[in-house]
């Protein structure tokens, strides 16, 4: 069981380390972020028109007909959607319309935590395979990449995340835990033994 802590600790480090690294000396996360032409101008249409605060926000709204509408009118309605859809501008958005306190430590100190507990997650299911060390480091390196594809690949079908940013975030998934799995590995997993 200790090792299994260690090995965990250990790797939530690393992982941590390279998310740190990717997300602030690599660069290749914030090159696809976009600019708006005026973000002043931007900024006060969205704070004149947020309806409930803080949330995600999406344009078209892509509501519901109203229930008192005739069949004519929802079928115009569902027509109207579907063509500012197709049609533009799209928007999917976290707003916060207002002031917030970022704290650059508590957000450190959250994914270090996010980290251990993947971590340890991924002990867990390590200690009960029997594998060469390539072969352990391969098994977290498989759960990075179904990490990037669970989480990120959604947002590319459902939500038009651009395919350059689904591959950066897959990407980075499937490094950091392939450095995971190289620490990992030699604190867990059993080395397979043959039959007599």
């Amino acid at each position: 069981m200790g090792k299994i802590i260690f090995g965990a600790i250990l790797t939530a480090v690393a992982v941590f380390g390279w998310e740190a690294l990717s997300w602030t000396a690599i660069g290749w996360h914030q090159n696809g972020f976009r600019a708006f032409r005026d973000e002043s101008a931007v900024s006060e249409v969205i704070k004149a028109n947020v309806t409930s605060g803080h949330g995600i926000y999406l344009l078209p709204s892509m509501g519901d007909a109203p229930k008192i509408a005739t069949a004519e009118e929802k079928k115009a309605f569902e027509d109207a959607q579907a063509k500012a859809l197709k049609n533009g501008p799209y928007v999917y958005a976290i707003i916060r319309p207002g002031k917030w306190e970022v704290s650059m430590g508590t957000n450190l100190a959250l994914s270090f935590v996010r980290s251990l507990i993947c971590a340890f997650l991924i002990a867990a299911m390590l200690s009960q395979t029997a594998l060469f060390y390539p072969a352990r480091i391969a098994f977290v390196a498989a759960a990075g990449l179904f990490a990037g594809l669970t989480a990120d690949m959604p947002l590319w079908i459902w939500f038009e995340n651009p395919g350059r940013d689904l591959v950066v975030n897959i990407a980075d998934h499937l490094i950091a835990w392939i450095i995971g799995g190289a620490v990992l590995g030699m604190f867990v997993g059993k080395e397979p033994v043959a039959e007599p």
